[in-house]
């Protein structure tokens, strides 16, 4: 344990596996009073005892990151805990997947509501508390889908691509993220996104191989060999919600081994 973060308030979204798991526990160790928000309780409950164990300080909150009603619940249930709130991770995400090109409103309508717009509204109702700490720092999670493109031949070393709308999600994040900068400065308050690549976390093992489900693609085309873990983010997250981090504002943070072939 250490004490750079003794005194911040953490929100974690997605919190009870993977990245947000990872992430849960840096900030814990760094002296962060954690917030854990997920959907499954058993996993969530597990994080939060894991930090107890190890000498930190967590509460898990069952939030659906879908509803706004959730979402005002928890951020209440944070500050009347911990009574205030200086850093937020925006990590829940996922993807529906669709039929394009047959009409499918439904799938595109939830995936960037998984995305998109839990982001705003996470940021809009923790907003006040953050003018009320005095500073803040929010962290978004994107994607190399935001920015990556493909060749034929590079799709074919994918067994599948995410939807069209997870893609518009992350872009959008990566400009939501730019205006809350912007939005955020004259109050303190910075905010940067991470970008992952090839990082190996429950939803993207292949089952068969134990491997990334892209990883002959992400092979291809990375400078650093291997895939990337859920630490290597959550370190990214720690240093970017940080003092070491103060004059880093409105940025794109690539987790990716050095992934080639951003458009």
């Amino acid at each position: 344990m250490t004490d750079t973060l003794s005194g911040k308030v953490a929100i974690i979204t997605g919190g009870n596996s993977g990245i947000g798991e990872a992430t849960v526990h840096r900030l814990a160790r760094e002296g962060a009073r954690v917030a854990i928000l997920a959907r499954r309780e058993a996993e969530g409950h597990a994080v939060e005892q894991a930090v107890q164990r190890a000498g930190g300080e967590a509460l898990f909150m069952s939030c659906d990151v879908l509803q706004r009603a959730s979402i005002e619940a928890a951020v209440e249930q944070t500050v009347a805990r911990f009574g205030s709130v200086q850093i937020v991770f925006n990590n829940a995400g996922g993807a529906r997947p669709d039929r394009f090109p047959k009409p499918d409103d439904d799938a595109w309508e939830y995936t960037l509501r998984l995305n998109l717009t839990s982001t705003y509204i996470m940021t809009q109702i923790v907003w006040p508390h953050l003018i009320a700490a005095g500073s803040g720092c929010i962290v978004n999670m994107s994607s190399f889908a935001a920015v990556g493109s493909g060749s034929v031949a590079q799709q074919a070393l994918v067994p599948g691509l995410p939807p069209p709308a997870y893609w518009a999600a992350k872009a959008g994040v990566e400009a939501f993220s730019r205006w809350t900068a912007t939005k955020g400065a004259p109050h303190n308050i910075r905010c940067n996104v991470v970008r992952p690549g090839q990082i190996l976390t429950p939803p993207t093992i292949n089952p068969a191989t134990g491997q990334h489900f892209a990883e002959p693609y992400f092979d291809f085309v990375q400078l650093t060999k291997g895939p990337g873990y859920a630490e290597d983010v959550a370190n990214a997250v720690y240093f970017l919600a940080s003092e070491e981090s103060r004059f880093i504002n409105g940025q794109v943070v690539n987790i990716d081994g050095g992934t080639v072939g951003k458009v």
